[in-house]
């Protein structure tokens, strides 16, 4: 495996796999641009093409080309692996690691949903029911076509059925979410349904939504398939699969709320449209489609559950940075009724009179505009962006008649409350268990830097003296796998973060270097006989404590003798 691995990296440019989802500006002997993983203005995602690795400073992501594919596409290692291979021009063997990945249950269920979306798309074409439905929706084939729409038999168990005929095993199946079971056995989850395909950014299906097409009152009109291995609702958007070449090209996305409010948009020619499943948008949807573009349209309805979600939309919006304008439609219309009645001129005229989330919070708290201000504040305070929240405050300033320097006093007391819980998160979830490590961390990053000083720190100190955790297991780790490679395969996930941040970070003149060492080793020395004097004197035992107290004094004499053989911090 090591062997494939190695033979992917040599093959493949961390830098040019990068530059597909990342704009990259060479920034001295790294490459630097916005971090695809979380919401910023001003980059601090790094790419080093010596070391073929990247570490961003804000979210403190990092890792090689298969770290990178991992968390970008949402994959297992074996999934990066193929990926990598096919796109490196590797074969994979059809043993070991090939058919590892061919037999998990991730690529069982995508095949499952790839049945399943033919069996669905072959009965809509023979249901004069469900086709009839698509007609009076105004659904021409084209579109049909383009968003696969299929249809599910009023049948009790028909696509259970034809999945087993096919070869899918019955636990495969029940984990796929396609059928249940009660009283009356096994039964397919959706039945006279129309059926709207869900695909993944790679356009595999990964579940589907059902509309009923009956008249039954207690069956819910909409149902999805249930989250899996392959589907997080949360993380889905409806038809980005499809818009995700037409958003950067039009510079922004339309959200709107339901399956065909999308279809009816893309048929009108608003090809960058897409959907939240669910009820609400959710920061997954946005960080995902905030690679495409950092504007959005909102186009929810206009009743009080439309406008609680729009105003959880501008919140999500403003958190990640994303600049977001409003579009109200006509009481009682949506997308689809007003496209079809009004057509894609009509609506782009309406789109014309799109408003702000400042306009659009005053409209909603017409008679407490004190609430909307308040609310306001509390929304920009979360945006990561300085000048969206200057635009913004300005704008609050203006249409409220409130004087912007009290508005602006008020977002400071705001902002500074949330950027003190923001940093408390950072710093828990950084890897460092303690910022007390300064000299741990620095002999780590010159141990990664200057492979040739390795020996020379590991000699000096043993692992156990290391106070925190992540660096001590580097540490153990270091001297037998001193290449960066190997040692990043070696590694667990908290383990790399630190190495990439600190691989990349390094600015150490190497002529500076064996002085750092040695005063970082003195430095830790004196910290563990600090230690053992405390505890000697807690525990009364004079005569430890006076040794330990001579071996201080004599440290600095010490020191001077660590390069020609003498030991710090094994003592």
């Amino acid at each position: 495996m090591r062997d494939i691995v190695e033979d992917i990296k040599t093959r493949i440019d961390i830098i040019d796999l990068i530059a597909e989802h990342v704009e990259l500006k060479r920034a001295g002997q790294n490459y630097k641009g916005l971090c695809p993983f979380h919401s910023e203005k001003t980059p601090s995602f790094m790419v080093n093409p010596s070391k073929q690795i990247f570490h961003c400073f804000g979210c403190h992501k990092g890792g090689d080309i298969f770290s990178f594919v991992m968390m970008v596409e949402n994959m297992t290692f074996q999934e990066a692996l193929s990926y990598l291979a096919q796109k490196a021009g590797i074969k994979l063997e059809s043993k070991g690691h090939g058919s590892e990945i061919r037999s998990g249950i991730k690529e069982n269920l995508f095949a499952i949903y790839k049945e399943a979306l033919i069996f669905f798309r072959n009965n809509l074409k023979v249901s004069k029911h469900a086709t009839s439905y698509l007609n009076k929706r105004g659904v021409d084939n084209e579109t049909v076509e383009k968003f696969s729409l299929g249809y599910s038999k009023n049948e009790h168990d028909a696509l259970f059925n034809h999945l087993k005929t096919k070869g899918f095993s019955f636990e495969y199946i029940k984990t796929s979410g396609l059928i249940s079971s009660g009283d009356h056995g096994i039964y397919d989850f959706f039945r006279d349904r129309l059926i709207f395909p869900i695909f993944d950014l790679q356009g595999r299906p990964i579940a589907f939504g059902g509309r009923i097409l009956s008249e039954s009152k207690n069956a819910p009109k909409y149902i999805n398939s249930p989250d899996s291995i392959i589907f997080k609702k949360g993380e889905t958007s409806y038809g980005l699969n499809i818009a995700k070449n037409s958003i950067p090209q039009k510079g922004y996305s339309i959200i709107v709320e339901g399956y065909l409010d999308v279809i009816s948009c893309h048929q009108y020619g608003l090809t960058n449209t897409i959907a939240p499943l669910g009820t609400a948008l959710t920061s997954g949807q946005l960080k995902k489609l905030k690679r495409f573009s950092n504007k959005v349209l909102l186009i929810f309805d206009g009743d009080s559950a439309g406008i609680s979600a729009t105003k959880r939309s501008i919140e999500l919006c403003y958190k990640e940075g994303i600049i977001v304008k409003i579009l109200l439609l006509p009481q009682g219309e949506d997308p689809d009724t007003f496209l079809r009645k009004y057509g894609q001129e009509g609506f782009r005229k309406c789109m014309s009179h799109a408003i702000s989330p400042v306009e659009f919070l005053l409209k909603v708290y017409d008679r407490s505009k004190l609430d909307a201000v308040r609310y306001m504040l509390q929304v920009i305070a979360s945006c990561p962006d300085p000048l969206q929240r200057d635009e913004t405050i300005r704008e609050l300033s203006d249409r409220s008649k409130i004087n912007e320097l009290t508005l602006r006093e008020e977002l400071r007391h705001a902002s500074r409350v949330k950027r003190q819980a923001s940093r408390v998160d950072a710093f828990q979830k950084s890897g460092i268990s303690s910022p007390e490590n300064m000299e741990e961390k620095m002999l780590l990053s010159i141990a990664l830097s200057f492979p040739d000083k390795v020996m020379l720190i590991a000699n000096n100190i043993e692992p156990q003296i290391i106070e925190d955790p992540v660096i001590r297991g580097i540490f153990e780790k270091i001297k037998k796998w001193p290449s960066l490679e190997k040692l990043l395969t070696v590694c667990d996930k908290e383990e790399q973060k630190l190495i990439t941040m600190l691989s990349i970070n390094t600015e150490i003149d190497e002529t500076d270097v064996e002085g750092i060492i040695e005063n970082c080793l003195k430095t830790i020395a004196m910290k563990k006989l600090e230690r053992q004097i405390r505890l000697a004197g807690e525990a009364g035992d004079v005569k430890l404590l006076n040794s330990l107290l001579f071996e201080k004094k004599s440290l600095l004499q010490k020191s001077k003798l660590f390069l020609n053989g003498g030991n710090l911090a094994k003592n």
